[in-house]
C-alpha cells in the first residue's frame, strides 16, 4: 500500500499525478455505500417490472459493441489509451454477464445466460484486463528510461528534456 501511495504522491520528484485526497475520498465513499447496500438488500422486492427494458438492454449492448470496437482500434494504433478502453470494456463485459444471469427467467434462459457468461463474456473480460495490464506494464517499464533521458511530468503531461509544458522539440 505504501508503494502505491508513494507512486501517487510524486513521479520523478515533480508533479502529483493524482491528488492525494483522491484515495481517502474513494475509501470514504466505498464505506459510505455499505449502509446503502444493506438497505437495498433489505428493502427492495425480489421481483420488479422495468420500464424501457428493451432500450436498457439494447442501449447497453450498443455501448458494449462500441467499447469493443474502440478497444480494437486503439490496440491497432498501439495507443496507450488502449489501457483505459480495455479496462472499461472488461468491466462492461462483467456487468453484462452479471445482469444477463441474474435477470434471466426460466431454466432455459438462465442456462443460456450462464453458459454465455462462462464461455464468452467472462473470458473476454479477463482478456481485456490482461490487455490493460500489459499496456500499463509497458508504460511502467518505459518510465525509468524516459526519466534517465531527462523527460519529466508537469501538469500531468510528459515534457521532453529542455522542453516546456505543451511543446515537443523535434
Amino acid at each position: 500500500m505504501l508503494k502505491v501511495v508513494e507512486r501517487l504522491q510524486r513521479i520523478d520528484g515533480g508533479t502529483r499525478v493524482v491528488p492525494l485526497w483522491v484515495a481517502p475520498a474513494f475509501l470514504v465513499i466505498a464505506l459510505g455505500l455499505m449502509p446503502w447496500i444493506a438497505w437495498l438488500f433489505w428493502s427492495l422486492p425480489d421481483e420488479a417490472t422495468a420500464a424501457h427494458w428493451r432500450l436498457a438492454w439494447g442501449g447497453f449492448d450498443i455501448g458494449l459493441a462500441t467499447a469493443l470496437a474502440v478497444t480494437a482500434l486503439l490496440v491497432i494504433r498501439r495507443s496507450p489509451l488502449a489501457q483505459t478502453s480495455a479496462a472499461v470494456t472488461g468491466t462492461m463485459l462483467v456487468c453484462d454477464a452479471w445482469f444477463d444471469v441474474l435477470t434471466s427467467r426460466g431454466t432455459m434462459d438462465v442456462t443460456v445466460s450462464a453458459v454465455l457468461a462462462v464461455v464468452a463474456e467472462l473470458p473476454l473480460a479477463v482478456f481485456c484486463f490482461w490487455i490493460a495490464r500489459s499496456v500499463e506494464r509497458v508504460l511502467e517499464d518505459a518510465r525509468p528510461y524516459l526519466t534517465a533521458q531527462g523527460f519529466r511530468i508537469e501538469h500531468r503531461r510528459l515534457v521532453p528534456p529542455g522542453g516546456t509544458r505543451g511543446t515537443i522539440e523535434k
